[in-house]
């Protein structure tokens, strides 16, 4: 199981916990800033079921159909759940509030509600440092730093997670503080004002990640530190005289497809597959325009199948230099 794998399970049972246990503090209080939150947690549990079904789906097989295999599912599951927290979680939450601050309607037994959002908040806390760690561990893998990941990183699963429970905290925190201005003050519309302030946080979140799923379907590059590593093993090569027409494109979260037309020198070759030739030995073995035309025949289809040879070992030294190389595809230009 990966580490963004163990992030999403680990938000899925503590949101369905806290989604429980704010729905108990809603029904005792009747807080609208509660109600935000009771869908805030119906949105991130609906995320996790699709980030799980993106995530089952990513690792099929390639099929004739999918011959790179379905490594971007990941991001269409992912957009579709950041939508649907966009349209429920954060339309029902601003809708609800702003109906609550037109005309405010009284909340009782606050202290439950207090508690159970104490308590939501501890939980949240610790499935955002969990989260955060998977995160931090998958930056290191990609030579990026953790602010670096969360905006470029080829995986939405992890991120989805730290932000979905970012803004799970910062929400607890919002409504929290509207009870608290509505106890003080005694007046409700506090807490319409913390539910509309959690539905536009809710709303915010999942902007980001429509877009930044949006984004990775598109097929972008991986980073610039990846590709410069993979040019380098090529360009490094004395046998390539010039590589150009590269395209590099992210197939999933752990996947890259490399192609790039490459010109050989066809001078190295010569003189490596001669250096292995008795020269003296194969001179005095002409013996007419015959022979030199099948020393020259059979010297053409070695230096063919040198080609081969040196396409077949570039690509495997592509994929050993960066395992996220799947798919390699180097042209003879």
């Amino acid at each position: 199981m990966t580490t963004s794998t163990h992030a999403v399970a680990v938000a899925l049972l503590v949101d369905f916990v806290i989604g429980a246990a704010k729905t108990v503090a809603f029904l005792l209080t009747g807080s609208t800033a509660i109600m935000a939150e009771v869908l805030h947690s119906a949105a991130d549990l609906t995320n996790q079921i699709l980030l799980v079904v993106g995530i089952v789906q990513s690792r099929r097989k390639p099929e004739r159909d999918y011959p790179y295999g379905f490594g971007r599912s990941r991001y269409i599951w992912a957009l579709l759940s950041a939508a649907g927290v966009l349209f429920v979680g954060s339309g029902v939450s601003v809708v609800r509030g702003a109906q609550q601050l037109w005309a405010p309607e009284p909340l009782e037994h606050l202290g439950w509600g207090f508690v159970i959002l104490l308590g939501s908040l501890v939980a949240e806390s610790i499935s955002l440092v969990f989260g955060l760690s998977a995160v931090r561990r998958s930056a290191r893998k990609a030579d990026q730093s953790v602010g670096q990941y969360l905006r470029t990183g080829p995986d939405p699963m992890g991120v989805a997670v730290v932000l979905e429970d970012a803004s799970a905290v910062i929400g607890l925190l919002v409504a929290l503080t509207g009870l608290g201005l509505a106890e003080l003050t005694g007046n409700p519309a506090w807490d319409g004002a913390a539910s509309v302030a959690i539905g536009l946080l809710i709303g915010a979140s999942a902007i980001f990640l429509i877009n930044r799923n949006r984004h990775f379907l598109l097929g972008p590059a991986p980073s610039s530190e990846l590709v410069a590593r993979m040019l380098a093993v090529l360009e490094e090569n004395p046998v390539v005289a010039r590589v150009q027409d590269v395209k590099v494109s992210q197939l999933g979260a752990d996947a890259v497809r490399f192609k790039a037309e490459v010109t050989f020198d066809g001078r190295e070759l010569a003189r490596r597959l001669l250096a292995g030739r008795d020269l003296d030995a194969t001179w005095s073995t002409l013996n007419g325009p015959q022979a030199l035309e099948r020393l020259l025949v059979e010297f053409g289809g070695q230096v063919t199948d040198a080609i081969g040879d040196e396409v077949d070992r570039l690509e495997a030294e592509l994929t050993q230099t960066a395992p996220e190389a799947r798919h390699v595809d180097l042209e003879p230009d």
